[in-house]
């Protein structure tokens, strides 16, 4: 035990408390700023091959109405988002890696559960793919047995 006056539970949720109003007091010019430089995904990345937010829809005259519209939908995506910043800075502070997640589609709109596991980085990698792979059959097994839901990758498209 030292002598400080707080614990380290004080400083991850002060951390995780700080995260979420970072995320959830960006403004719409932040976030437009932020699409000024950032590249669009599916046109490459940032060694010089792809496009910016700003250079894939404004065209160099005045109507930003493209723009936007994509800086509305993503303000939409970071409001709607859940909050997992607590998550987050228990993972860090464990020093844990977090896997691509795991999850079901209804039949109707969108998922019904997902699922993210996060590793010790001193698994080998056939210890964490055979973990990961066994995680990912349990879940799906009672998945389909509970709620009658196939994973993403078997979803038609």
């Amino acid at each position: 035990m030292t002598d400080s006056p707080y614990t380290d539970e004080d400083l991850r949720a002060t951390a995780a408390s700080i995260v979420a109003s970072a995320i959830s007091g960006i403004t719409p010019s932040e976030i437009a700023d932020r699409m000024d430089r950032s590249y669009v995904q599916s046109t490459g990345n940032s060694g010089g091959n792809g496009r910016t937010w700003d250079q894939l829809l404004n065209r160099g005259d005045l109507d930003t109405t493209e723009f936007l519209g994509a800086r509305q939908q993503i303000d939409d995506l970071i409001r709607d988002a859940a909050d997992v910043s607590e998550w987050a800075i228990q993972l860090g502070a464990a020093n844990l890696t977090p896997h691509p997640a795991m999850a079901w589609l209804s039949t109707t709109s969108g998922y019904d559960i997902a699922v993210q596991v996060a590793t010790t980085p001193e698994l080998t990698d056939t210890a964490r793919d055979e973990l990961l792979s066994e995680i990912h059959k349990a879940i799906d097994e009672t998945v389909r047995r509970v709620l009658c839901l196939k994973p993403v990758s078997e979803a038609a498209v």
